[in-house]
Parts: C-alpha cells; sequence; structure tokens
C-alpha cells in the first residue's frame, strides 16, 4: 500500500495560497509536527511549539490578519491555538511570505520538523489531507 504524500513544498504551498487569497483575500497556513505521537515528548513539545509560534507572530505580524477561518466566530491573529496535539494554523493575506515563514522556522527552530500546508478554511477537509 502506498504511503499518502505529508505536507506541502513551499513552492507548493505558495502556489495554493496565491489561488485562495486571489479568491477570498485570505488563507489558511498550516503546520503539523512530523513524528509526534511516535517520538516526542507531549509536555515539551507543546512548550516548544508555543515558543516557536510566538516567535512567528512577533516576526510576521502583519502577514496575520484577523480572522475567523479556523474557528468561526472566533477571531484569531497568527498561530495562537494549537489542535489535535500538534497542528496550528495561521490566516495569511500574502502569499510570498509563505517561504521566510518556512525558512525563519528552520532557522530558528530546526529540531521541530513540520509539514507545511495550506488551507481554504479549517473545515475544508480536502485541505487537510496533507498533514
Amino acid at each position: 500500500m502506498e504511503e499518502k504524500k505529508k505536507g506541502l513544498t513551499a513552492e507548493e504551498c505558495v502556489k495554493k495560497a496565491r489561488k485562495y487569497i486571489e479568491k477570498y483575500g485570505i488563507c489558511l497556513l498550516v503546520f503539523d509536527v512530523v513524528g509526534s505521537r511516535y517520538s516526542l515528548d507531549p509536555n515539551q513539545l507543546t512548550k516548544e511549539l508555543k515558543l516557536m509560534m510566538q516567535s512567528l507572530n512577533r516576526k510576521f505580524y502583519r502577514y496575520f490578519p484577523k480572522n475567523d477561518l479556523a474557528v468561526r466566530s472566533q477571531f484569531e491573529k497568527g498561530f495562537e491555538r494549537i489542535f489535535r496535539g500538534d497542528c496550528a494554523c495561521a490566516g495569511i493575506n500574502n502569499a510570498e511570505i509563505i517561504p521566510k515563514i518556512i525558512a525563519y522556522q528552520k532557522e530558528k527552530y530546526p529540531d521541530i520538523p513540520l509539514y507545511w500546508a495550506v488551507a481554504k478554511d479549517g473545515y475544508t477537509k480536502k485541505d487537510w489531507e496533507v498533514i
């Protein structure tokens, strides 16, 4: 049985984000931790993810518009919540910033391996199948 591809490349994320941003003005940039179920201490992981998310939010604040794409009627700005144990998302309004966000994360937090993806919102299941 063939294993499903996990995550998207930065280039694939940009391409998909351009399409959504052109149509809707915003989309979600999503990450999921690679292999977290099998190899990482959940408490330590949560602490590290929160620090990383705070750093991403400070660095890329202006590209994260307030939105309710992830949870309807609950407006968030940036990476605010961890869900499913090791995933998070942020609304973005500029596809071209995605490679910079990914590169920054890899440089500053190399010990947190991530899959990246782009979603129209928090409810379109097809977008979430790659993480």
